[in-house]
């Protein structure tokens, strides 16, 4: 399978690690095409750098939008035609911080990211909320965990989005738990009580409410 990935940050980067140690193959792009490009040379075969964010997603059987939540919206609106259809993956966690560090939520108290972003794709997008549970080290350090995988929390309303992106978490080395739907992404964020959680299914589930 083939997965764009838009955004080649930290986490971006990480997540891009992990899936193609996984087998998956890329297809990157990034704002800063040098760090794309030394990317996928860190990566080898499996990674190729896109054109441009359209020609990241074209043909990929899902997207990942590993960006800042202040700039995804205008990056949505960029490849909106290609996203019709596909299975979007959205990290990004909303907040924003100032020139002294501080950080703060770009969006009112309560109000669901994942819905939000939901609104922000066209018509026919397949979105879960996944991939933004860990800082980047601790995502990197807790990937194909022995003897028990680490869980990472997902949020969708979508079946085929569920679908992809359990396959996506287990690729990159993790065990996939889903933590509700759309509504409940607030509790992936940081500062959300699922958030930076390195543990085992069993008491991921216990955490839900699942059994």
């Amino acid at each position: 399978m083939t997965t764009a990935i838009i955004g080649t940050g930290g986490l971006g980067s990480v997540i891009a690690r992990e899936l193609a140690s996984g087998g998956e193959t890329l297809r990157l792009s990034s704002a800063d095409l040098k760090s794309a490009r030394a990317l996928a040379v860190q990566i080898g075969r499996g990674a190729v750098v896109a054109a441009d964010n359209r020609d990241a997603v074209q043909g990929a059987g899902a997207v990942v939008l590993a960006l800042r939540f202040t700039v995804l919206n205008s990056v949505i609106d960029e490849v909106a035609g290609p996203l019709a259809g596909q299975v979007v993956v959205v990290p990004s966690n909303p907040l924003t911080a100032d020139a002294h560090g501080n950080v703060s939520r770009v969006l009112p108290d309560g109000q669901s990211s994942g819905v939000v972003v939901a609104g922000w794709l066209p018509a026919g997008a397949h979105l879960a909320m996944a991939f933004g549970t860990m800082s980047a080290d601790l995502f990197e350090s807790s990937s194909n965990r022995s003897p028990e995988p680490a869980v990472l929390f997902y949020v969708t309303d979508d079946d085929r989005a569920g679908e992809e992106v359990e396959r996506l978490i287990r690729t990159a080395g993790f065990e996939p738990v889903k933590a509700g739907g759309l509504e409940q992404s607030g509790r992936l964020e940081v500062g959300g009580d699922l958030h930076n959680l390195v543990i085992g299914p069993a008491q991921a589930r216990s955490l839900i409410g699942g059994t």
